[in-house]
């Protein structure tokens, strides 16, 4: 985790995905990319009876002068806690240069979803757009409640599935820093994934798990998944990202969905 790309937003989120991004950056001697981007399609307006559409000069001035001073203020913040990092400014929408910058980054840090983008059923987060385009591991963190600092017990969340395994894979040396890891697979109906070969995978690289087969109870896996973090006081949980495709879960529901919407502690997602 030699490089971390962190998104860079004014938002809710900011404060604890900048915590979060520090944590990994001090723990891996690694550095700090932030990613500033300015959304321009927000702030277009149609102005004229032909349908043609433009940025009021004002208000973007206005806007690039909050990211200035923005930048200045987490700069600020990274001199002082001694985090060595690159500031990178882009133009377009923030899931597009999220991925286009991400190609050689080891994790992208970005924030749970605020309510107003679940509003709609139809429409995907920016955590989706990204966790299903990128090559790195996804490390989304809630405005509030648990923060991620990887000094307690981590938590895998197994299924069986690629996506579960390259959740693993890619997660690798946050796992080996965990002081006490779990593998939880949920009870459901039919074939029960192998507990064993995860083990197995991971204690080829020296990590040891406990491995736990959870109980559905009824309720619906996300829940059962959250109940478990909360028992065995996971951290934060490793999963596998969109085993269905996202319209179906986006339309549906599905566990991804489901997490990254409602899940209170930090979650790490690969596709």
């Amino acid at each position: 985790m030699k490089s971390v790309l962190l998104h860079i937003n004014q938002d809710p989120g900011q404060a604890a995905r900048l915590a979060a991004a520090m944590e990994v950056v001090r723990a891996h001697n690694g550095q700090l990319i932030c990613l500033q981007a300015t959304p321009l399609d927000a702030y277009f307006f149609v102005g004229d009876p032909f349908g043609g559409s433009y940025v009021p000069s004002g208000i973007f001035q206005t806007f690039r002068q909050n990211e200035k001073l923005e930048q200045v203020r987490i700069e600020d913040t990274l001199k002082r806690e001694g985090i060595d990092w690159q500031w990178l400014h882009a133009e377009g929408s923030a899931a597009q240069t999220i991925i286009e910058h991400a190609k050689f980054a080891d994790l992208v840090v970005l924030s749970q979803p605020e309510e107003k983008e679940t509003i709609l059923p139809r429409r995907a987060p920016l955590a989706a757009d990204v966790a299903l385009h990128v090559q790195s591991p996804v490390l989304l963190v809630p405005a509030a409640g648990q923060r991620f600092t990887n000094s307690s017990a981590a938590m895998i969340a197994w299924n069986g599935s690629p996506e579960a395994a390259n959740a693993i894979r890619q997660s690798r040396s946050l796992l080996r820093a965990a002081p006490k890891l779990h593998i939880v697979s949920v009870s459901e109906k039919g074939e029960k994934p192998s507990l064993d070969d995860v083990r197995n995978y991971l204690a080829r690289y020296g990590v040891t798990a406990e491995s736990h087969d959870w109980p559905l109870d009824g309720d619906t896996v996300a829940n059962a998944l959250i109940a478990a973090a909360a028992s065995l006081e996971a951290e934060y949980i490793v999963l596998g990202a969109y085993g269905h495709s996202r319209l179906r879960e986006t339309v549906l529901g599905g566990v991804t969905q489901d997490l990254i919407t409602t899940s209170p502690v930090p979650l790490i997602l690969a596709h």
